[in-house]
């Protein structure tokens, strides 16, 4: 069998566990591609690509499976699931999920084929040059993983489906808060680590971005896209983007 190929260049996850083989990814997208339009799910064990029943009575929108699956799915070196028709990122409940279990996922859309792996045991991407991917690649996880090279680990990896924002939840705010960020006002927010915090016409922060220093913002800009290789964490003027900002944080140990 002959994968599909994909177009992008730019890395739109972390890199894959070492036991996502070839091998493996065909048989996975055999399974997926025999269940389609219903949510196919599997696991790697010992080198092996194994099959698992989905058995939710919507399978077209979810997986479910029985407890001895899910002891299983435990013991197992990754957990695959499909997204017929669906977004190319995890869902809320995905990354749930895959904290919960430990273990790295990896998730398929058809019939658009795209494939992606998520999950803190996996090797992480640059900070810059990545390609937008919500919930693996944007710019909660660019800010997050940047705080973690500096050795400020108090910032959760937030379960956030697309377009959260919109439904008025507050992940910013209430996860900055509980890490150790104080607000500041936005004209002092020029040292190394402060935080920038954007609504862009949203009832709240959607966005986010890293001072580099007096003259330079990290960030990830995401468009009307989940996932968009076009789309890469950078560094920008950070006069461009001040005047925007609604609110600026300052970690405590910083």
């Amino acid at each position: 069998m002959q994968l599909p190929t994909r177009i992008d260049q730019v890395p739109l996850s972390p890199k894959f566990p070492a036991t996502w083989t070839r091998e493996i990814a065909e048989a996975a997208y055999t399974h997926a591609l025999a269940m389609f339009p219903e949510e196919a799910a599997g696991v790697v064990e010992g080198g092996e690509f194994v099959r698992l029943d989905n058995l939710s009575k919507t399978p077209e929108d979810d997986v479910q499976l029985d407890d001895a699956q899910l002891l299983r799915v435990s013991g197992s070196e990754l957990f695959f699931h499909s997204h017929p028709n669906g977004h190319g990122c995890p869902s809320e409940q995905d990354m749930i999920y895959q904290q919960q279990l430990g273990i790295p996922f990896v998730c398929m859309t058809l019939p658009l084929y795209d494939v992606f792996a998520f999950g803190e045991q996996l090797d992480k991407a640059p900070l810059i040059g990545r390609g937008f991917r919500h919930g693996i690649h944007d710019c909660y996880s660019l800010i997050r993983d940047w705080y973690v090279a500096k050795g400020i680990t108090k910032l959760w990896d937030q379960p956030r489906g697309w377009e959260w924002w919109s439904k008025r939840q507050n992940l910013y705010m209430e996860n900055f808060a509980a890490a150790g960020f104080d607000r500041i006002d936005r004209s002092e927010a020029t040292r190394a680590g402060d935080l920038l915090l954007f609504n862009f016409n949203y009832p709240v922060p959607m966005h986010g971005a890293i001072v580099i220093d007096h003259d330079l913002i990290l960030h990830h800009a995401s468009g009307i896209k989940p996932v968009d290789a076009t789309r890469l964490s950078t560094m920008v003027p950070r006069q461009r983007m001040v005047r925007l900002a609604s609110v600026a944080l300052r970690h405590r140990d910083l």
